[in-house]
């Protein structure tokens, strides 16, 4: 089945997480996305990243699946010139690189432009090309902390604490991917090609989201709260007797279905609890211990059966691997597995956009070190003579070594 980005080309400097999720996106829907690695550090960073065994990472064979591996060293000017040359038949090129780096090895935006000026050339860092933090090397731990969004996760009283995956640059990730095909779409409308600027940073400002704007618009300082939330009420995660499940009771009329349902009708007639507002006000001097008490008698199931049929937000909280085996995770196929060049048969989180027209299969194996170094090359039209030159000049590796 075609997929909806077959015939796109991306040059991919990217690596780590930082931009390799975003890349990851768009080789499983179709596109040819040719890593750019430095053979003499071996690769991209990913390729030694936990976990992993002799044989290689199971992170690299997710971050990295169908995607192709050149090695090529940028350093050097026939490094340099060969990428060019890769350049002028490309749609995009990424890069996850602090500010000024590609610009040095003579690859930046202008460069790619010269032999390609329908170039999209998309880039995906910690703080963004341009501020004054643009250029510092970044991580998804401070992007976290810069933006606000460490110090409004936590509980009251205990320290701002990082989300529990390297959100940043998963997030950051997603809008790398929608600004690359959203410039694809543009082109074909314009014929333009066009610069692109992702920081993790600015990501995670934006998920703050409503306490932003709240303290945009009022002034008003938000304390972290663990998981409630001061506009809805109850939104909270409350202890049961095997574990621990979430709810959100959005609405008035869910309130009062809520109540109902709790057999707590004491709940509906104090009118301190007439609103969200009011709710959110006393939720945690009043209203949570009551609501607390009634549910830690119940099993996670038992609330589960009495809130779903009332569409009433709630379930269980899952551990990773009670989630790997849920029943909806397997209904979603959000758990696969890929036959991989280096560890074989691998499972892997899937793809989490279904399409009715894509099918829903990731891309495949993520590529062995300059696998596709020689096939690139020749496509470029260099011969072998010549790829054994550059090849014992140690300017390009091939898979295994020299040619």
């Amino acid at each position: 089945m075609a997929k909806i980005l077959d015939g796109v080309r991306i040059i991919d400097f990217t690596e780590g997480q930082m931009g390799n999720y975003g890349t990851m996106l768009l080789s499983d829907f179709g596109a040819e996305v040719i890593k750019i690695e430095d053979h003499k550090k071996g690769g991209d960073i990913m390729r030694n990243r936990f976990p992993k065994n002799e044989k290689g990472s199971a992170y690299h064979a997710y971050m990295n699946r169908g995607k192709k591996s050149m090695c090529v060293d940028r350093e050097t000017k026939e490094g340099q010139a060969l990428i060019l040359k890769l350049m002028e038949k490309a749609d995009v090129v990424c890069d996850a690189f602090a500010a000024g780096e590609m610009e040095r090895c003579g690859l930046g935006y202008e460069d790619a432009c010269k032999v390609n000026p329908k170039i999209i050339y998309a880039s995906h860092t910690g703080f963004g090309k341009t501020g004054p933090l643009s250029e510092t090397a970044g991580s998804n731990m401070t992007a976290e902390a810069i933006c606000g969004l460490m110090d409004i996760t936590g509980h009251v009283g205990a320290p701002p604490t990082a989300h529990g995956s390297r959100m940043a640059n998963q997030f950051g990730g997603v809008f790398f991917a929608m600004s690359i095909v959203s410039a694809l779409m543009a082109r074909d409308r314009t014929g333009e090609g066009q610069q692109i600027d992702v920081a993790s940073s600015d990501c995670m400002f934006t998920a703050l989201e409503d306490i932003l704007v709240e303290e945009l618009f009022t002034g008003r300082i938000f304390i972290r709260e663990g998981n409630s939330s001061r506009a809805i009420a109850p939104y909270d995660t409350f202890q049961v007797k095997d574990g621990y499940v979430s709810t959100a009771v959005s609405t008035n009329a869910q309130w009062a279905k809520f109540s109902e349902a709790m057999n707590m009708p004491q709940l509906l007639e104090d009118p301190r609890f007439a609103t969200n507002e009011s709710r959110g006000e006393i939720y945690k001097d009043v209203l949570r211990d009551m609501i607390a008490g009634k549910l830690q008698d119940m099993t996670r199931q038992e609330i589960e059966d009495m809130l779903r049929p009332l569409n009433i937000p709630s379930g269980p909280t899952l551990t990773a691997a009670e989630a790997i085996e849920s029943e909806h995770i397997k209904a979603r196929n959000m758990v696969v597995e890929v036959e991989d060049k280096a560890l074989g048969k691998l499972k892997m989180p899937g793809i989490p956009i279904k399409m009715s027209g894509v099918e829903d299969v990731p891309a495949g194996s993520a590529p062995l070190l300059g696998e596709d170094t020689e096939t690139y090359l020749k496509e470029a039209g260099c011969t072998e003579e010549e790829i054994r030159q550059l090849s014992s000049k140690g300017i390009i590796m091939c898979e295994g070594g020299a040619k």
